[in-house]
């Protein structure tokens, strides 16, 4: 062995090394994909970090989030072993070549099992770091990943406008009816033999929380064998009823759950490869009901509010507005036109959430939170 050359390689890893200690994100320029191991931010992880390809850290503009989780296969030390978690999910779609309109920030750790608290760690470091639009962050993974994204909607959700969980193992709370507020599209194989499909049926009927299974829909084959054809389950949250259609359909209201006839436990490739997925994705928002400019274009504010808030849009056409308490129930309607201020003052504080039909056609949905 070269000594002279061993100890230059490790003389320029030290530099190196001072060099990213003293960086700060972003790390990476617009459209790169890059590797910020840990130790060399304050991240509490290692990951890997996109950046979108208009992104300027000159302009004041704020950017789309996506938080993506990766599967047991994907674990490591979150340094020399961070190459791992482009094997799948987004970033291996980064990888082969996707631009996407988000930060994506892929985080490693050793066991693939984010807890709730771990990912309000990083959040706050994200939003600290990057220019961050927070009503736009977005949480998926899958597999283990998947059991990760449920983590953070269970004690996290106010902070997450939709979620796309694969395959996850781990169940929210028994029941979690205000998770109807999120929007979530869920995804598992029907022939998954490493995490029974049982698992993601549970958690769309504790969030649900109805007299039937969302499985009375599915149309089995001779008697309990998946379908011959993919499916999605649609809950209504208005009516707090199931429906069922034919194909990979995103979710009309909050929740869908699509079902795959096979694949076994890699339901994440023909998820992720679907434009349709990641459009409905980055058209949710916490405190707008539509980033599609294809739709009406909505403003609530102020949000959080003490007492009333004013939903207004550019669109003249008549609409219609409800509101409803976490647990599903009504409790204000009212017609509109351009603009209009509720009186909230009346209710007790907490989680709401708003929908409203325009053209019999076009029907969002929003939270809206009491103090």
């Amino acid at each position: 062995m070269n000594t002279k050359t061993t100890t230059l390689t490790a003389f320029c890893i030290i530099i190196i090394n001072s060099l990213l200690l003293t960086a700060q994100a972003p790390y990476g320029s617009a459209g790169e994909h890059t590797a910020v191991p840990l130790g060399d931010s304050e991240a509490p992880f290692g990951y890997y970090e996109y950046l979108p390809l208009d992104f300027d850290t000159s302009s004041g503009e704020t950017y789309p989030l996506v938080i993506s989780y990766h599967g047991s296969s994907s674990s490591g030390n979150g340094t020399w072993e961070l190459d791992y978690v482009l094997s799948a999910g987004l970033p291996k779609l980064i990888s082969n070549g996707s631009d996407l309109e988000a930060i994506i920030i892929s985080p490693q750790s050793t066991d693939a099992n984010f807890s709730a608290t771990d990912f309000l760690s990083l959040y706050n470091y994200i939003i600290d770091s990057y220019n961050i639009n927070t009503d736009r962050v977005y949480v998926t993974g899958l597999s283990s990943g998947g059991s990760s994204t449920w983590n953070a909607l269970k004690e996290h959700y106010d902070k997450i406008a939709a979620a796309i969980p694969i395959c996850g193992y781990n169940l929210v709370n028994d029941p979690s009816v205000f998770l109807q507020q999120t929007p979530i599209w869920t995804f598992h194989n029907f022939d998954d033999s490493v995490i029974d499909v049982s698992r993601t049926i549970s958690n769309v009927n504790r969030i649900s929380d109805t007299d039937s299974s969302v499985m009375t829909l599915y149309p089995y084959e001779n008697g309990d064998d998946a379908a011959n054809e993919d499916y999605t389950m649609q809950f209504d949250s208005s009516t707090q009823t199931w429906s069922i259609g034919e194909g990979r359909n995103e979710p009309l209201d909050n929740l869908a759950f699509t079902l795959y006839k096979d694949g076994g436990h890699n339901s994440w490739t023909k998820t992720y490869d679907n434009q349709a997925v990641l459009d409905w994705l980055f058209s949710q928002s916490i405190n707008t009901l539509s980033i599609s400019e294809k739709t009406l274009d909505f403003k609530l504010y102020p949000n959080p509010t003490s007492g009333s808030v004013t939903i207004s849009t550019k669109n003249e056409t008549e609409k219609k507005i409800e509101v409803y308490s976490i647990s599903g129930k009504k409790v204000y309607e009212s017609s509109f036109f351009r603009e209009l201020t509720v009186d909230l003052s009346a209710y007790s504080s907490g989680v709401y959430f708003a929908k409203v039909v325009a053209n019999d056609s076009i029907e969002k949905s929003m939270k809206i939170i009491i103090n």
